[in-house]
């Protein structure tokens, strides 16, 4: 099985960390040298590669492209481009950005999962937690995520949780766009 690239999203409400979890991901930056945060302008597409990713007792090397979205709706005009041949969504909300989140997540989730065709398994939620108090009850999220994993983030204390977790949605994304 041979794919070149794997296309997914990252994209959330502003300010819920998308950026951090991506740099985290791909190895960008030090979570130490992190710092006050910038709001993303548009999109930053960062490239890196999963060297041991298990899909059916295979061992495989995948190359991602993780397409860091801005939350902000004055770039709603780039989002049918950002969707193009996208093959996984992240969505990411936090404590932070509890208030909308629920609203927010419902459209983005209907516009870049719904709308793109893409099943629930093809989307993760990323809930980018500040303590370890904090948990998806906050959120009321719709029905509309019932099926969609659902996954508590804290960089500062499970960073290696994340990417376990990150690794394992890789891995079901992969089983899931070779059965349609």
């Amino acid at each position: 099985m041979h794919l070149d690239k794997l296309k997914i999203l990252i994209i959330g409400p502003c300010d819920s960390g998308k950026t951090c979890i991506a740099n985290y991901l791909s190895e960008s930056t030090n979570m130490d040298e992190a710092g006050v945060p910038r709001p993303t302008q548009g999109v930053r597409i960062v490239e890196f590669e999963l060297p041991h990713v298990n899909v059916n007792d295979k061992q495989l090397k995948v190359d991602i492209e993780m397409w860091d979205c801005s939350g902000d709706h004055k770039f709603e005009s780039c989002w049918p481009s950002l969707r193009l041949g996208v093959q996984g969504v992240i969505l990411v909300c936090s404590s932070n950005t509890a208030n909308v989140a629920a609203r927010e997540m419902e459209l983005l989730y209907n516009y870049f999962v719904s709308q793109a065709k893409l099943t629930p398994k093809q989307c993760v939620v990323f809930y980018n937690c500040e303590d370890d108090q904090e948990d998806f009850d906050s959120l009321s999220l719709s029905p509309t995520f019932s099926k969609v994993s659902q996954v508590a983030v804290n960089l500062k204390t499970g960073g290696n949780r994340l990417k376990i977790d990150f690794s394992n949605y890789v891995t079901s994304l992969i089983q899931t766009i070779n059965k349609v």
